[in-house]
């Protein structure tokens, strides 16, 4: 049987910054939300919704952790980028719709190519 904190430690050390920590959350967000379309497809509710329901709750924190001070007009933005995909990702719990839920992946992707593409060139520049 594999040791549980083993594999959380595996993950942690991984892990180098806050940036590596950001791009991990967008890459698990990104894979909930494909999970969720095939279990939609599959006729799968039960792991559509925990899915979904996972991907809300990460939305949340980082929603949650937005610097409104220092990101300003950037941090606004994804602000109504975030509260877009929650009410997207409501709707498609809701009505089982798969379209809301591309939309959703169709808003974090660039965002998340983004941060990859700064973390690129913070990396580049140390």
């Amino acid at each position: 049987m594999t040791n549980p904190y083993s594999a959380y430690e595996n993950n942690y050390t991984q892990i180098e910054s806050k940036e590596d920590l950001l791009i991990k959350t967008y890459e698990e967000i990104l894979s909930l939300l494909n999970i969720a379309k095939f279990a939609l497809r599959e006729n799968d509710i039960k792991t559509k919704a925990e899915s979904i329901t996972k991907v809300t709750d990460a939305i949340l924190v980082l929603k949650a952790s937005l610097d409104k001070e220092g990101g300003r007009e950037i941090a606004e933005n994804l602000e109504k980028l975030y509260d877009f995909c929650i009410e997207e990702l409501l709707k498609a719990n809701a009505l089982n719709k798969e379209e809301q839920i591309q939309n959703v992946i169709e808003v974090l992707t660039p965002i998340y190519e983004g941060f990859k593409e700064a973390r690129k060139k913070l990396n580049e520049t140390k």
